[in-house]
């Protein structure tokens, strides 16, 4: 099958899958579609499972290629993973919080093409304060929270946000943890495990009421658009 006839294929799961997305997988050497005498990449059901499950690996676990082209390596079934029931799909917000991202480092570029985003945008969303990366060595890699901040950066995006208007967020989440932290800094004071315990606890349950209130308002605000 040609590249459209693989998006059609691939649409229902992963809408914004886009041909320059399959060129960049096959530039990078994870993709080896034949070629037809005249040059075009012929799929055969074969690379669509692969390209299937490669996404799903940037999709659910948030793997760099650097590591999916290495697990490919190593001969890993890519018709053994099914799509994930959707009664069991971890909520966005819970995954945030649940530290399987901690591991990850990834470039510019991979954060880029994991999320959606342009190269730029990533630099934007960096100037903005929103991610940011570290250094490591003579180059710079971006972790667990500048990816989930890229993806939920996306979301707006691709319903047209300016990118720029995202800084909201980040000021009213300053301005938050400000008030927030004179209310756990008495238990982060007593130094013993347990307090500190308490105060993550403490933590989840004000930022969950937090955001209780904020949609609340919010809603409530747009009116007739709620």
């Amino acid at each position: 099958m040609n590249i459209g006839e693989v998006l059609t294929r691939l649409e229902a799961e992963f809408p914004d899958v886009t041909v320059s997305k399959i060129r960049y997988l096959e530039s990078r050497g994870l993709l080896e579609p034949e070629r037809s005498s005249a040059g075009y990449r012929r799929f055969s059901v074969d690379d669509v499972a692969r390209l299937t499950w490669i996404l799903r690996q940037q999709r659910e676990h948030f793997l760099p290629l650097k590591v999916i082209r290495s697990m490919l390596l190593d001969g890993v079934d890519v018709t053994a993973v099914e799509p994930p029931e959707p009664s069991r799909v971890q909520p966005f917000r819970e995954r945030a919080r649940s530290g399987d991202l901690g591991s990850v480092s990834i470039s510019l570029d991979e954060l880029a093409t994991t999320t959606g985003l342009d190269v730029e945008a990533v630099v934007e969303l960096e100037r903005l304060g929103l991610l940011e990366g570290r250094e490591a060595g003579r180059t710079v890699v971006y972790d667990g929270d500048a990816l989930l901040a890229a993806r939920v950066a996306a979301r707006f995006v691709g319903h047209g946000f300016d990118i720029r208007h995202l800084r909201m967020y980040l000021v009213a989440a300053q301005r938050e943890a400000g008030i927030l932290e004179q209310v756990l800094q008495p238990l982060q004071r007593k130094g013993d495990s347990r307090s500190r315990g308490e105060a993550r606890h403490l933590l989840d349950e004000l930022a969950d009421a937090g955001a209780a209130l904020h949609d609340l308002l919010l809603r409530r605000s747009l009116g007739p658009f709620a």
